[in-house]
């Protein structure tokens, strides 16, 4: 039995209950963690200051020597490997730090009972299927490139599922934007974005709540909060490029040279959980509905509920095959004529008056403008229905959401639906409804709840429907090991409710 503390906040106690954890995570079938209450919000970290923003103005940092050749003996058979450190022509970059990898899988051996090993490839020699090499990490200190058909290989290589972790060693500016540029190129589509605390890779192992940084961080002033800064791309719901803006692979020797890091045991549960993260999110990307195909029915988009999925600043297709499989499961349970495909809208755009209901989701915070805010009112006052779910069953997204729609409605409030309402009745009954692990864990693990959904009424109906948890994920049938949320069946009966709702108002 593991103890829990407050909302979704796991407190591992003991090293036999992390052992069995960790051998869940990497076994491919972890049960999803919960995640620790809302932290302070977070302010767009400032960037370095201007002196330091290149190589020829940073004050000098004493990087680590490279070591000499040396004979090594003969090893015993290794692990798997899970780790393909990057080499480059350039051996002061990539290999200050030789042991990294190496000290950090020992002490996860020792700390977790996971035994992997790690090897060294150049981006040529990777292979594109991520079974091969399942984490690729690069670490170094100088501005870089990548070529076109590097990118072309490492956007593969991460649609099939793989994960690439950028390491700004010392903390050097320099690597960390050629890092953010290199992300934006392999998938342009995504933003790159700084991971909030309620991301599972803060609690996947560990519960990170906040980092200490090294004594030449915080005299130089480049760090301006004790959080943990990850930034992150996304692939639907999975983090699959990660880069660290301040150095971890010092903390993970164990190195005592100065840097702009974290201290070696911060270092140390940082890598552990962002592995333990990768690892447990491998099968994220299979799902039911990605191998479906969907045509619309009757051959025809006309007189046929349409849907306009709400573009924002933030991560918001998160799971792009989950809407389409829940207009499918309404079709087949109403008969009512659908148009499979979504359309993709703004909300600065006329285009968003064309559809009866809009769809907005997200796994962290973001803001609208008041050209955008506007547009919803007068969306949902001429009887539009906005549709809503925090993904992930994120609480940023929850609070961003909430604090919008007060603003865009300020005297129509979100409030509970009560068990009594049709949302919960027509055409499904759901007076209860299963709950996935983490969400178990975060209710002292009840396997069946209330559903819990929020609307905003405008004369008397629906026009805000809001569910603060995970349904994505189950209309999507995805293996998601931290959707706070409800299993398949029912958050897809949940939703065809909604749906329903919103054609009949």
């Amino acid at each position: 039995m593991l103890p829990f503390s407050g909302k979704g906040c796991m407190l591992l106690t003991d090293m036999k209950t992390r052992f069995v954890i960790i051998c869940a995570i990497f076994a491919g079938f972890a049960a999803a963690l919960p995640l620790p209450p809302e932290p302070p919000p977070l302010e767009k970290p400032k960037p370095p200051p201007a002196q330091v923003s290149s190589s020829e103005g940073m004050p000098p940092l004493p990087y680590p020597v490279v070591p000499q050749k040396r004979q090594e003996r003969k090893n015993p058979p290794q692990p798997p490997v899970l780790l393909t450190k990057i080499r480059t022509n350039d051996a002061e970059d990539w290999s200050r730090t030789p042991n990294d990898l190496k000290k950090l899988l020992e002490w996860m051996s020792g700390e977790m009972g996971a035994s992997f090993s790690s090897n060294i490839k150049t981006w040529k020699e990777v292979s594109t299927n991520p079974r091969e090499n399942p984490v690729l990490y690069r670490s170094g200190y100088k501005p870089f490139e990548l070529t076109p058909e590097e990118i072309s290989r490492l956007r593969e290589y991460v649609r099939n599922g793989g994960t690439i972790l950028f390491n700004a060693l010392v903390g050097h500016p320099d690597f960390y934007q050629s890092a953010v540029k290199a992300a934006q190129q392999i998938l342009p589509e995504n933003p790159v974005y700084r991971l909030r605390l309620d991301h599972p890779a803060f609690h996947a192992y560990h519960d990170i709540k906040h980092v200490k940084y090294r004594e030449r961080a915080i005299k130089d002033g480049v760090v301006i909060d004790n959080f943990p800064w990850i930034d992150g791309v996304d692939i639907d719901n999975r983090t699959a490029i990660l880069i660290s803006r301040f150095d971890i692979a010092m903390g993970w020797e164990k190195n005592r040279h100065d840097s702009w890091g974290y201290e070696d045991a911060d270092a140390q549960r940082l890598g552990a959980n962002l592995i333990s993260y990768v690892t447990a999110m491998q099968e994220a990307g299979h799902s039911a509905g990605k191998s479906v195909e969907l045509a619309d029915a009757g051959g025809s988009k006309a007189g046929s509920l349409r849907v306009g999925w709400v573009a924002h600043a933030g991560p918001w297709k998160t799971r792009p095959s989950a809407l389409p499989m829940l207009l499918r499961k309404f079709n087949e349970t109403t008969g009512a004529p659908v148009s499979f495909e979504s359309r993709d809208v703004t909300l600065s755009d006329a285009s968003m008056f064309e559809t009866p209901l809009l769809y907005l989701t997200g796994t962290t915070d973001f803001a609208l403008s008041a050209n955008e805010r506007a547009n919803l009112r007068q969306f949902l006052m001429k009887g539009g229905v906005l549709f809503a779910e925090a993904g992930e069953g994120r609480s940023t997204f929850d609070t961003a959401f909430r604090a919008e729609i007060a603003k865009i409605l300020p005297e129509h409030p979100l409030l509970p639906v009560t068990a009594d309402s049709s949302l919960l009745h027509e055409p499904n009954a759901l007076a209860t409804v299963k709950t996935r692990p983490a969400l178990a864990a975060v209710l002292d693990k009840r396997a069946m709840t209330a559903p819990e959904l929020f609307s905003a009424e405008i004369n008397g109906t629906a026009a805000v429907i809001y569910c603060p948890r995970d349904l994505s994920a189950g209309w999507e049938q995805a293996p998601a090991p931290y959707a706070i949320g409800y299993e398949s069946a029912d958050s897809t009966a949940l939703g065809v409710n909604i749906l329903f709702h919103a054609l009949i108002r």
